[in-house]
């Protein structure tokens, strides 16, 4: 049986100048200017997967070294591919809310 796997990692370039300056604060106690955006969509995503239906596919998040990381496999490649793109809109979606253009 053929199976379908993907890794996807998420990262931010916090150097861009039209970022929502709400979510990437100058003055970060830690001085992690990272830590709040990913810690945010990181519980997003776990919540999602936590929630969705069985779609024959298993669906993996972590944090690494300032990394998002969104594993997914699966047998069925219809449901692979359905799986996939629901988490990348999500991680679309968050990517746009976190660059909205002041």
């Amino acid at each position: 049986m053929e199976s379908f796997k993907a890794k996807i990692l998420i990262y931010f370039d916090v150097e861009q100048k039209n970022h929502n300056k709400g979510f990437f604060p100058p003055n970060n106690d830690d001085g992690d200017i990272l830590k709040k955006p990913l810690n945010s969509i990181f519980v997003a995503l776990k919540g999602d997967i936590q929630s969705t239906p069985d779609f024959d596919t298993n669906v993996t998040v972590s944090t690494e070294n300032n990394y998002i990381i969104l594993s997914i496999s699966g047998n069925n490649v219809s449901k692979f591919r359905a799986s996939l793109l629901s988490f990348l809109r999500l991680v679309d979606l968050a990517y746009s809310i976190l660059y909205i253009d002041k």
